[in-house]
């Protein structure tokens, strides 16, 4: 399965967008790679992705609300970062998870084909 540089980047850039729209701030840098053979997994990763609110409960030992919200936020926004997903490389993946690391701040989204189509 080919991904092109600019659909990589078109991925990234949707990826920024919607965690500025969502968390009220995007992510320092966005990094996408692609497996090259099926299943295929498309990983998106999102560097420095942590509000302000959720630096100060990780660093109060509030991790599990951090990983709690994030997790109702990922749930909550799926569809949108699959609807844009889809716009941008022509298909519907047939997995979509999310996650974020509170204590260093990576946001992970990863998306999973399981055969060419």
């Amino acid at each position: 399965m080919e991904v092109t540089r600019d659909q990589r980047a078109a991925l990234a850039e949707a990826v920024m967008k919607l965690e500025r729209d969502f968390y009220g701030r995007g992510p320092s840098s966005v990094r996408v790679s692609v497996s090259d053979s099926a299943p295929f997994v498309i990983t998106v990763l999102s560097v420095d992705s942590l509000t302000v609110a959720d630096r100060t409960l990780t660093e109060r030992d509030h991790v599990a609300a951090v990983v709690s919200h994030h997790q109702a936020i990922h749930s909550a926004t799926a569809d949108d970062f699959v609807d844009q997903f889809e716009e941008i490389l022509g298909w519907r993946p047939d997995a979509y998870l999310a996650q974020v690391d509170p204590k260093n701040g990576y946001a992970v989204r990863v998306f999973v084909r399981t055969d060419e189509g």
